[in-house]
């Protein structure tokens, strides 16, 4: 899932330090020319903006993000209202305390701002995002191709969605991404350190988690495990020193949210969408049974070191996450980047390329499509949640064997997972 494990090439400190300049200067150019033309004027990305908010109450004025009385500040300010029962957001500070360590310096500045830096980094880290993917899934497609699917990343649904609303699933992906270069790069420490920083949205990653630390167990791989769990504990209790009932609070407005937000799983979500409740209910529970137990058999080779188990499943479980995860949006599938890029580099032939732009530009019109034909007033309707895992299901349902082979002939290649193994 990476590329040749070979020694890289050095570049001396000034070269990253003009890079990193150069970034920066364009992070604050395209944040200015945001504000200038957008966000002082039409203030958005209400997912942001909720967590911005309690950061700045928090920070300002010592008030608990958790608080009610944050929930109804950001209420007023959204909707012009106190929000009723009826409401599909009633703007509850529903993330990990923690949390507010990768943005807190915003939420000193005043929104406008705040919302324009954010929206300009999430289109940065959409870019890794999308760059490490193709890397991992080993894919190396032409020069045109990978231009057009970095660009891609950003303009397809699940990507543009996140900008729109100003999602941290994208920081999510790419920490997970991070971890599984770093594991296959024998650097486990940073491989635990990433893996923590995934549990902002838990529900993203929480069978891919369970996967990578039992693997890691079979292996022996000793310190992604203990990195894992020291930087959890050390997320964890620095930030209960802020706020020391933070777990409870946080567990409180979680249930809260699963109450006004009025949808399942994403497989549940598409069932009850074609299907009538009376077979769409228990369809799902069925489904959602059978696409677990079917991930097992792979994990258990994986853990065995069988070759190409490892690689096998770690996509199918992306896919499966995605779809049976409680509460997992659309937002949250970037991460099925990866498993996509992992198809594309399958594809064989001189039209292999080709194939590759046309799935890629199929994909953008259905996703995009079905959103308008399916728009529910100013809402996203739900049955897009379980469209794009579907679809991809269905696509290594389809191909399992080629795709399998390939797994075992690139990890063969390219992959060092275990010691003194040689690509």
């Amino acid at each position: 899932m990476s590329q040749p494990i070979k020694q890289s090439k050095s570049y001396p400190l000034g070269v990253w330090l003009i890079l990193a300049g150069l970034v920066i200067v364009l992070v604050a150019l395209e944040s200015a020319a945001l504000y200038t033309v957008f966000t002082s004027k039409f203030p958005g990305a209400n997912d942001f903006f909720v967590r911005w908010l309690g950061g700045r109450e928090y920070l300002l004025h010592g008030t608990n993000p958790y608080d009610q009385s944050v929930a109804e500040q950001a209420q007023q300010a959204m909707f012009g209202r106190l929000t009723t029962p009826e409401d599909k957001d009633e703007a509850y500070f529903a993330y990990p305390l923690y949390t507010l360590y990768f943005f807190w310096p915003l939420s000193l500045l005043p929104y406008a701002w705040a919302q324009a830096i954010w929206m300009t980094l999430l289109q940065f880290m959409l870019l890794g995002l999308t760059i490490l993917s193709i890397r991992l899934a080993g894919w190396s497609p032409p020069k045109w191709l990978f231009w057009v699917t970095v660009f891609w990343g950003i303009f397809f649904y699940n990507g543009a969605r996140i900008i729109i609303l100003g999602q941290f699933s994208v920081l999510v992906g790419l920490a997970l991404l991070l971890s599984l270069w770093a594991i296959e790069a024998r650097r486990d420490i940073l491989a635990g350190v990433f893996l923590s920083i995934t549990t902002i949205k838990p529900q993203m990653v929480v069978f891919v988690i369970i996967f990578l630390l039992v693997w890691a167990l079979f292996q022996s791989r000793w310190r992604i495990i203990v990195s894992f769990g020291i930087s959890m504990v050390t997320l964890l209790l620095s930030s209960m020193l802020l706020i020391p009932t933070w777990p409870v609070d946080f567990i409180r407005n979680a249930i809260a949210y699963s109450d006004y937000v009025a949808f399942g799983t994403p497989l549940e979500n598409l069932l009850h969408f074609v299907l009538p409740a009376s077979l769409a209910a228990p369809l799902t529970v069925l489904l959602s049974l059978l696409f677990f137990l079917m991930l097992l058999p792979g994990w258990w080779l994986a853990f065995k070191g069988r070759p190409g188990a490892y690689t096998w499943a770690i996509m199918t479980t992306l896919i499966v996450g995605s779809l049976v995860a409680f509460r997992s949006a659309t937002t949250n599938q970037v991460i099925l980047y990866l498993p996509l890029f992992f198809f594309f580099q399958r594809l064989t032939g001189l039209q292999a390329g080709l194939k590759a732009a046309l799935i890629e530009m199929g994909l953008l019109i259905v996703m995009w499509g079905t959103f308008v034909l399916t728009l529910a007033g100013d809402w996203e309707h739900i049955m897009m949640h379980g469209l794009l895992p579907a679809m991809m299901l269905i696509l290594y349902a389809v191909d399992w064997r080629s795709l399998w082979q390939s797994a075992k002939t690139y990890e063969h290649h390219h992959l060092r997972l275990h010691p003194g193994q040689v690509p």
